[in-house]
């Protein structure tokens, strides 16, 4: 009867173990692809000239690419981060 009680214990140990580090492994995934909650500004200027528009827009991988047509300069893209809103590059279009 005693090696009846050790099993059954050892197999309610290792069914809570596995149960717990299962519950971590998901709480560690969701942690970790949580989008951050943080807004953007109101109000975002791109410093383009007068006369500029925004031909088509791309989000890909967390980053905005902007593609500016006109307003008396060359066509450029824009590369933004979507989570700040803050302008990482521009490229010149010749």
């Amino acid at each position: 009867m005693d090696k009846l009680k050790l099993v059954k214990t050892i197999v309610f140990l290792l069914t809570f173990l596995l149960v717990f580090g299962t519950l971590l492994l998901i709480g560690g995934i969701v942690k970790k692809t949580r989008i951050a909650d943080t807004p953007l500004p109101q109000q975002l200027g791109l410093n383009q000239p007068s006369g500029s528009r925004i031909a088509e827009i791309l989000p890909q991988n967390g980053l905005l690419y902007l593609l500016v047509k006109d307003g008396g300069l060359s066509d450029r893209i824009i590369i933004m981060d979507a989570s700040s809103g803050k302008i990482l590059s521009t490229i010149s279009v010749n």
